[in-house]
């Protein structure tokens, strides 16, 4: 099927890319797609968005970075697809693939322009996903029974309740005459009213009010800041906890200003994250920040591994979300439990990998098993996923296996190295371990520096190999897992797991990445005393995850912004 107007919701979209601008000329059609973020409202003192001092129950030097326009990530506009047209359509959805900036899909979300070919990629699956639309999804958006293609009166039913939908918020008389004209010039080419609307459909979303998270804000009472609409704000929440596009219950909620203070914020958070939406979108993130996602294309070398298949690094990955699900959902536990934990989910690969007797006694499903002790495995950084993805293509790597937890764990900076500096470990017969070779590279000054805040950390972790075998033995020499992690010294997973979970780094770095993802930016100094109380309202909720990520939507940092620059 043709669709008349593609070409010219393409452009709307090349023209968008550009440039942003116009806050308070917003509702009026898709130059209304600016973004915004702002906070409203108030609470009670023990919870984070009650920090006080400014007229909007903000601390007085609380300063949110500029409004943003940020995209829909890939997944949430395939769960806003299945969510609006149906299975079908999901499945044939082709967004554009994400791309990551500082690790987080969403801050490059809110950084990066759309390219021609993006503009086409939506057009694209626009028209296909319109095709393959539910019919009876379509149809539940007028009571009416067109009497042929030019049912005005019905198309403009349906362009106002599927609009509603499409866009999260009522559309204007504009727009609801705009697209009813494109729907009936479409019927009429077609000679068939299901034809307009599925025009209507196809070039719905290619609006920018569909691809982006419209938060444009309101003035809020405190200068230099914007609060969210209770639209906004319902939109943010839904993609934050549920990854996709908010039903009409929440709309509904929405504009009868049910999301007006930080307590009605939280009600809703809490009962989103009861969904099986909530669930799986826990596990996409965590499959970002900690990598998962790219265990399918790790490289390893066959004759080295030839126990890494493709089924055993998608198991890899399966294990992790397993043992995430277990703390967050069914334990409603601590959540750095997951660095230090002495049990995990197998399947028959996973146990063979992991040396428990009979494994084939565990099939294809997942079992929850005690881990052994002599393996002093345990926690996160003891599976094989991990293991496997901070390895080389034949070797473990100690550097990568430390960077990763000083980086993504502690959220700590780790210096450049130096120009020109010589990254090849020294090779030889009188180097038999990765211990004996890391502490000759480290003699080196120009490597010593970054080195030394890595290394002895991924050294207590070379008793598992590049797939997280456990072994005692290198190339014929024992090996020395003795470690250090800021003074805490270790051996194994399990203990490094404990120092872990002990850490000061650990909380503060759990919420900022659940923040960068939520808001689409990196933080910056001026939201450092609301993200301080986020901190200890982590702590004194036992850190538990589902709390955090409630009192994190209640925030001054997660419903307001700054103004546009």
């Amino acid at each position: 099927m043709q669709h008349v107007r593609g070409p010219i919701a393409s452009a709307i979209l090349t023209l968008l890319a550009g440039c942003y601008s116009g806050l308070d000329g917003r509702a009026s059609g898709d130059d209304a797609a600016s973004a915004g973020t702002g906070e409203g409202g108030s609470a009670t003192e023990a919870t984070a968005g009650d920090s006080g001092g400014g007229d909007d129950g903000v601390a007085v030097d609380f300063e949110p970075p500029p409004v943003r326009l940020r995209l829909l990530l890939a997944r949430q506009y395939t769960h806003a697809i299945r969510d609006l047209l149906g299975d079908a359509a999901a499945a044939a959805a082709t967004p554009p693939t994400d791309a990551a900036i500082n690790g987080f899909d969403a801050v490059a979300a809110s950084q990066l322009a759309l390219t021609d070919a993006k503009v086409q990629a939506y057009e694209a699956s626009a028209r296909t996903v319109s095709e393959l639309a539910d019919a009876g999804k379509l149809a539940g958006h007028h009571t009416c029974v067109a009497t042929g293609p030019a049912d005005e009166a019905c198309l403009r039913e349906f362009v106002a309740s599927f609009g509603r939908l499409a866009f999260r918020r009522t559309l204007t008389a504009v727009e609801i005459d705009d697209y009813t004209a494109a729907g009936l010039a479409a019927a009429a080419v077609y000679d068939d009213f299901e034809y307009g609307k599925r025009d209507v459909v196809a070039t719905m979303l290619q609006s920018p009010n569909f691809l982006y998270q419209v938060e444009v804000g309101e003035p809020a009472d405190t200068g230099g800041m914007r609060r969210l609409t209770s639209l906004e704000l319902a939109t943010r929440l839904s993609f934050y906890l549920r990854d996709t596009t908010p039903d009409a219950e929440l709309l509904d909620l929405a504009e009868a200003d049910g999301l007006a203070d930080a307590a009605a914020v939280r009600e809703v958070a809490a009962a989103m994250l009861e969904t099986e939406e909530a669930h799986q979108a826990l596990s996409d993130f965590a499959s970002e920040v900690y990598r998962l996602r790219e265990l399918p294309t790790t490289p390893k070398d066959p004759t080295v591994f030839p126990a890494f298949t493709p089924s055993l690094a998608a198991a890899m990955a399966s294990e992790t979300l397993a043992v995430l699900g277990e703390i967050v959902w069914t334990q409603d536990g601590d959540v750095r439990d997951l660095f230090d934990t002495d049990y995990t989910f197998v399947n028959a690969e996973l146990a063979a990998l992991y040396q428990l007797p009979n494994p084939e006694q565990y099939g294809e499903g997942f079992t929850k098993v005690t881990l052994p002790p002599e393996q002093l495995r345990g926690g996160l950084l003891g599976q094989a996923g991990m293991l496997s993805l901070l390895g080389h293509v034949t070797t473990t790597s100690p550097t990568y296996r430390g960077k990763f937890v000083r980086q993504q764990l502690l959220c700590q900076t780790i210096p450049a190295p130096p120009v020109n500096v010589d990254t090849q470990l020294p090779e030889g017969a009188e180097w038999r371990t990765m211990r004996e070779k890391l502490e000759a590279h480290m003699s080196d000054p120009g490597c010593a520096g970054c080195h030394k805040m890595m290394d002895p950390i991924g050294l207590g972790l070379e008793n598992y190999d590049g797939i997280g075998q456990f072994r005692t033995t290198e190339n014929g020499a024992t090996i020395d897992a003795s470690a250090d992690l800021d003074g805490t010294t270790f051996a194994g997973a399990k203990q490094l797991g404990a120092a872990l979970k002990q850490h000061p780094d650990l909380p503060p770095c759990l919420m900022h990445n659940l923040f960068r993802h939520a808001t689409g930016h990196i933080e910056v100094p001026g939201e450092a005393s609301e993200l301080d109380e986020l901190v200890v309202a982590f702590e004194d909720g036992g850190y538990n995850l589902k709390s955090l990520m409630v009192e994190m939507v209640a925030s001054p940092a997660f419903r307001m912004v700054g103004d546009a620059e």
